[in-house]
């Protein structure tokens, strides 16, 4: 490292010291997250109280979420819950904050300063600039607020365009760490998750741009759409698919109306071979979430097809994507924000794409939501529903032509009681 980076240098003992009784501290995420942090933290709470951690979709359990003596010591606010810290929601500990992805940023401001950011970097450049890597969702609007800013150096991180470059003047301490990132694994399409992506593709116009997250799915969408052209990408998430569709000459945003020829998200997440795709590849634009998510923005792209699945439906089109009745799942994320600001679009089209049933056999088409469900987007907004057994078109349509349409891509094992269950309050 130079001169000016080195004077920053510091460890993570001295760094940690930083932490005080009530600090309030946010942290980056996914591929970017704090590793060195998440993974010390623990200790340094052992003598403080009422310290605050901000943070999204952790990677795994750290023991910070799982040491049952922090209680009272630590709080961790979770924007988005993953499998690896769900189970610990409601234990005094682990908090999940209800909000869209584009507020992120900004509502963490609305509770007060913010007395640490603690993210992640490239080592410097010759120019004294660092890249945050994979992660622009919050992290440069909350770095540039906060009162101290501490990154850890990870040679491993990969360089990254758009509002991912920090000045070195900027940032306060460096710790020097060397760790392979946080990688999330690409699920496995079955039959029916290619049979949907098939029917999603058919509803993708020529020179549209697409946005589609993780999962079964999306990851089958890179197969469905592999015989088409000129497609452009902008998504709060950029993961391995959108590498492979890129990769068999589907992407190139030449009809895009905002940022064309660039793959525009919020944060990367996926294999390593995905981070090393994004290194220093100026078609991968990182801007934050306040920005990529603002359904107006979003609305701005022609053609703008987002596809995001969910948890279960009402015969009304009333959308749950984030619980299993009272119990948290994950989060909004920006499942409503996108599904609205492609509708704003011209020739746009927001598409909730579900299987018809769970793993265990139950219709995902329901007569009313589990209860304690959170509706993710209300029916109100709701566009375009796909399953295996069809497509169903709700936008502007009744409760009773909803109900009927919905019916028919339900399970056919389903359908008769649906149907009953309709009849039975009037909606048909």
């Amino acid at each position: 490292m130079s001169n000016a980076s080195g004077e920053k240098l510091i460890s993570i003992q001295d760094a940690l010291n930083f932490v005080r009784t009530d600090s309030r501290i946010v942290i980056s995420m996914a591929g970017a997250e704090p590793q060195e942090f998440l993974s010390n933290i623990q200790e340094r709470c052992q003598d403080l109280t009422n310290v605050t951690v901000h943070c999204a979709n952790p990677s795994k359990q750290y023991p910070c979420f799982t040491d049952q003596s922090l209680k009272g010591r630590i709080a961790l606010e979770v924007m988005f819950l993953t499998s690896a810290v769900r189970n610990f929601h409601g234990n005094d500990m682990v908090y999940y904050v209800p909000q869209h992805l584009s507020q992120w940023a900004e509502n963490i401001f609305l509770r007060g300063e913010v007395d640490i950011f603690w993210g992640s970097c490239t080592p410097p450049d010759a120019r004294g600039f660092v890249s945050l890597g994979p992660g622009a969702c919050y992290e440069p609007e909350v770095l540039r607020r906060a009162k101290k800013v501490i990154l850890e150096v990870n040679p491993q991180m990969p360089m990254t365009y758009g509002s991912t470059h920090v000045p070195l003047s900027w940032v306060d301490h460096l710790i020097e760490t060397n760790h392979p990132l946080p990688t999330l694994e690409v699920s496995e399409a079955d039959p029916d998750d290619r049979t949907i992506a098939r029917l999603v593709a058919s509803l993708v116009p020529l020179h549209a741009t697409v946005q589609f997250g993780i999962g079964g799915i999306p990851n089958a969408l890179a197969d469905a759409l592999s015989g088409m052209k000129d497609l452009g990408i902008h998504t709060e998430m950029i993961n391995d698919a959108m590498m492979d569709l890129y990769r068999r000459g589907v992407i190139s945003g030449r009809y895009k109306t905002i940022w064309p020829g660039k793959i525009v998200g919020a944060f990367v997440y996926g294999s390593k071979e995905l981070y090393n795709f994004i290194d220093n590849n100026p078609l991968i634009e990182l801007q934050p979430a306040s920005v990529v998510n603002d359904p107006y923005r979003i609305g701005r792209n022609y053609k703008m097809t987002s596809i995001n699945t969910a948890v279960e439906l009402d015969l009304t089109g009333q959308i749950c994507s984030e619980s299993v009745g009272h119990r948290e799942l994950s989060g909004v994320g920006g499942a409503s924000e996108t599904h609205i600001g492609a509708q704003r679009s011209a020739g746009g089209r927001g598409i909730i794409a579900i299987k018809s049933v769970t793993k265990t056999g139950k219709s995902k088409i329901v007569f009313e939501l589990t209860p304690g469900a959170k509706v993710s987007i209300s029916r109100n907004d709701v566009d375009t529903v796909v399953t295996e057994y069809g497509i169903a078109e709700l936008k502007g349509c009744s409760v009773a032509q909803r109900v009927k349409e919905l019916i028919k891509i339900a399970h056919p094992s389903f359908r008769e009681e649906l149907s009953l269950q309709a009849r039975s309050v009037n909606y048909l």
